[in-house]
């Protein structure tokens, strides 16, 4: 019997969606029988340090400020210099302690932990070293020659890596990982009767609360419920207090949910969608094939995404409230616009992302995937 191999999976929680492609790894290795550890760089070397971090992230991202844009680029232009690598050196010793606790056959970031590179050659030059790129685009943080193996979503990613002198034998376009949920087929008559749906309007899906407030939104509301042939499904997520404020406003044609934990019947029964363009919902997006207008992009990952997602014909993009609504009432009676984009979402999907990349470290570490373990997680 072969033995299991150890999965150190790196994440961070800023943003959310680390978390959740780390967490999807974790549960797909695991089915296979192998040892899956997921850690918090960040929290693991300073908690209140991360906490602060994560806070000013969910502001800047909500506001979109232009704080934001001068940071992102800043480190973009200087992602390699002494400076960052001394910053990337604050958490070296909490990386290297998992590592000689965990004692792992590989490690996966799901984060730009450049650390995880840097360290490599000197400290555990036997260790695969992978990285799963959750956006649509790569920040150069993310960037290293020591990485052994890239997965990555689109071209768009690919094209850059090449740029930067990645070999392209290391870089396998996989798509990000989503739940399993979402590659499920579902039955379109038995979600509109869960939820109370009309099945003869269209149905528009608001992402509201899953990032900080979206910008306008009660605005957007209002003018949607007011749109002929059009019945409105707003998400705020854990977001209670947004919740409450937009059932106050008694919209008739509109639902409103807090957290859903079955949020992919909604992909299923959606006409079309608003939301911001992150990585992880886009790779929903595009596993479901739904129609979408990106709202408002902040500057930096989220803008680039935007942009691609724009150019490849698989979005509309709305910069401001007159925009959107404009958008949102010409998308729900363009049946040609709407079966379009679902056509061009269609070329970007490259199967189930978890599967391809859980096969593929599997046999970057010299198992065959087929190979059933009985082990117990950890």
């Amino acid at each position: 019997m072969l033995k299991p191999k150890k999965i150190l999976i790196l994440t961070c929680s800023h943003g959310s969606g680390h978390k959740m492609v780390a967490q999807t790894l974790k549960e797909s290795f695991e089915a296979r029988g192998h040892l899956v550890c997921v850690e918090d760089l960040f929290d693991k070397t300073n908690p209140t340090l991360n906490r602060m971090i994560e806070k000013s992230y969910l502001l800047s991202y909500s506001i979109g400020s232009s704080f934001y844009e001068r940071v992102y680029y800043d480190v973009e232009e200087y992602a390699h210099n002494k400076f960052m690598y001394n910053l990337w050196h604050l958490t070296s010793k909490a990386l290297l302690k998992m590592i000689e606790q965990f004692k792992p056959d590989c490690i996966i970031n799901t984060y730009g932990y450049t650390i995880s590179a840097i360290l490599k050659k000197e400290n555990y030059p036997h260790i695969k070293l992978f990285t799963v790129v959750t956006d649509f685009c790569i920040p150069k943080p993310w960037i290293h020659q020591d990485i052994d193996r890239y997965y990555v979503a689109c071209e768009n990613v690919e094209e850059t890596l090449i740029k930067e002198e990645i070999p392209q034998e290391k870089i396998l376009k996989t798509g990000i990982p989503v739940r399993d949920a979402f590659y499920a087929r579902e039955n379109r008559n038995r979600i509109l009767s869960k939820y109370n749906l009309d099945s003869h309007k269209k149905i528009l899906i608001i992402f509201a609360g899953t990032y900080g407030v979206l910008k306008n939104i009660k605005e957007i509301c209002q003018q949607a419920d007011k749109m002929d042939n059009l019945q409105t499904v707003v998400i705020c997520g854990k977001n209670l207090h947004l919740q409450q404020e937009l059932e106050q406003e008694n919209l008739t044609n509109t639902r409103i949910f807090g957290f859903v934990p079955d949020i992919h019947e909604f992909y299923s029964v959606g006409d079309l969608m608003v939301t911001k363009p992150g990585g992880i919902t886009l790779s929903e997006v595009v596993t479901k094939k739904i129609p979408v207008i990106l709202y408002n992009p902040t500057p930096g990952q989220e803008g680039e995404n935007a942009q691609w997602f724009k150019s490849q014909g698989a979005a509309v993009v709305a910069h401001n409230f007159n925009e959107l609504v404009l958008a949102i009432d010409a998308l729900k009676e363009n049946d040609i616009k709407r079966f379009s984009i679902k056509n061009n979402l269609g070329r970007i999907y490259n199967g189930h992302a978890t599967n391809l990349i859980t096969q593929d470290v599997l046999t970057q570490l010299n198992i065959p995937d087929a190979i059933p373990y009985l082990t117990e997680s950890i």
